[in-house]
């Protein structure tokens, strides 16, 4: 039998932030109540709050194998969206909407899995029915308006939703309303809507990080780097107790850790040079080894875990910052990666294409692909010869376009794509990591960047401080890349 009385304390510990203390008391009860279901979720309820969400998601599916609840399954749904297990998300989302289909909470959930699963019209269908039977459920107004976002590009009507979202007792929809009135460049609002979401959540690193890049997309470097230097704070804090801070005298002995994405890597790896540790190390993915050993002979390159988590530390993103190196004072535009060329011989014009951004998140992802299909035209100039640079192409545009020759296939890291790439006349992409490569390598490159664009385009719409090779098309509405993708088309016939 349970003791009543040490869980309650347990509930009451948990309840007041005693974490520790309450734990210990969980993991006592559990040594003869393994299969408890109310020990299970109370002690799952504690992970929770302590956001340890894989360990939560863990006891919560665990204590459904010996009861069945809407609060167990809600919480369980929750941890697995957190810590982006979506399968397992979607697969628990559709048995509480089966068990409990007139819970806000399930079809809230039912609703995000078939976001997730790319059904968003079906999404959006069972979100405006729902509403009509609960019009004052801010969870559905939430994802109406995250819908309006995906399927619309809608931004002023999904800033709508989220207000209404916010109305009716949604804090979380404040940041929200930031980032569509970020994407229509109502920066003061925007920050204005930040800066409420933490007065609620002081600790939100989303929220910190937005408005620092709402910052920095205003070129206002010092503003935004405060608060973009404070991004993914916990994950940090894991693999190091010793990172550099700003205004910090540069050790002799110091570790790099390329973080973010493959085109952030790229991006920001100009700055090694101007590090004068004599010890640099730098941590860095497997398939930019090769490369960045190409142009930085002497320095050493480590895997992740080989990070001596006493060591000073610094992410490669936060260089700029650290250096002191504003915007103004951008180093090596010109180029500064070295790569070979590959041997790719044709009369033609040689033009490298990739239409897909890479896995940033569902939002991230739909604002910077364009499908392959629009590119149609580009297969059917006489003088030009498409080659493709698309890697993880959901659309099959390599198997649908024969006409055009995929170098992405032999890739086997960054290395051999640098050296395709050097062979291209022009190279034409949206914004990854491929973008990034080519500028970096001073390869002519047309980047087609979308309305809303990233922070670090500055809402420039011809050139970038970034890179003196790459030529900005930019759309010049939310919805249709016909204009940029047209005016490409007249350099290309040229």
């Amino acid at each position: 039998m349970i003791d009543i009385n040490r869980l309650q304390e347990a509930i009451t510990l948990a309840k007041s932030g005693e974490y520790d203390e309450a734990e210990r008391i969980y993991l006592e009860l559990l040594k003869n109540n393994s299969e408890n279901f109310v020990l299970l979720s109370a002690y799952g309820l504690l992970n929770f709050s302590k956001r340890n969400f894989e360990e939560a998601a863990d006891l919560f599916e665990k204590a459904l194998n010996y009861a069945q609840t809407a609060d167990v399954y809600n919480q369980l749904v929750a941890c697995l969206f957190e810590i982006k297990n979506y399968p397992k998300a979607v697969e628990f989302a559709n048995k509480m909407y089966e068990l409990y289909p007139d819970d806000r909470r399930a079809i809230a959930h039912k609703i995000k899995a078939l976001t997730q699963s790319g059904k968003l019209l079906e999404a959006e269908e069972l979100c405006v029915e729902s509403l009509k039977q609960n019009p004052d459920a801010s969870v559905l107004w939430f994802h109406l308006g995250f819908l309006k976002e995906l399927i619309y590009c809608d931004d002023r009507h999904a800033k709508e939703c989220y207000k209404a979202a916010a109305e009716l007792g949604n804090p979380d929809a404040y940041y929200n309303i930031a980032v569509s009135a970020q994407k229509l460049g109502e920066f003061e609002e925007a920050e204005a809507y930040y800066t409420k979401m933490l007065e609620i959540y002081p600790d939100d690193d989303d929220a910190t990080t937005s408005l620092g890049m709402c910052y920095l997309t205003q070129k206002r470097f010092k503003q935004g780097y405060d608060l973009f230097f404070k991004r993914d704070r916990a994950k940090l804090l894991k693999r190091t107790n010793n990172p550099l801070m700003p205004n910090e005298e540069i050790p002799d002995e110091l570790i790099v850790m390329c973080d973010q994405g493959f085109g952030d890597h790229i991006q920001f790896i100009r700055y090694i040079p101007f590090l004068k540790a004599s010890r640099l190390k730098v941590a860095a993915p497997k398939a930019l080894t090769r490369l960045f050993k190409q142009t930085y002979p002497d320095i050493e390159f480590i895997d992740y875990e080989e990070i001596n988590p006493d060591t000073k530390f610094v992410r490669v993103t936060d260089l700029a910052y650290i250096l002191g190196m504003d915007f103004d004072h951008i180093p090596f535009a010109e180029g500064y990666l070295k790569s070979g060329a590959a041997s790719i011989e044709n009369s033609k014009l040689k033009v490298g294409l990739c239409w897909e951004a890479g896995n940033a998140g569902i939002r991230t992802m739909i604002n910077r692909t364009i499908h392959v299909k629009c590119f149609e035209e580009f297969f059917k100039l006489e003088d030009v010869q498409v080659y493709s640079f698309q890697v993880r192409d959901t659309f099959k545009g390599n198997e649908k376009y024969p006409q055009m020759i995929n170098l992405a296939k032999d890739f086997k890291d960054f290395a051999d794509t640098a050296k395709a790439l050097k062979a291209m006349d022009v190279v034409v992409t949206v914004d990854t990591s491929v973008a990034h490569l080519a500028g970096a390598l001073g390869v002519k490159t047309y980047l087609l960047i979308p309305y809303a664009a990233d922070w670090r385009w500055f809402g420039d719409t011809e050139t970038t401080p970034w890179y003196k090779s790459v030529r900005i098309f930019k759309q010049t509405d939310s919805i249709s890349w016909e204009e940029p993708l047209k005016n490409i088309m007249a350099l290309l016939k040229k």
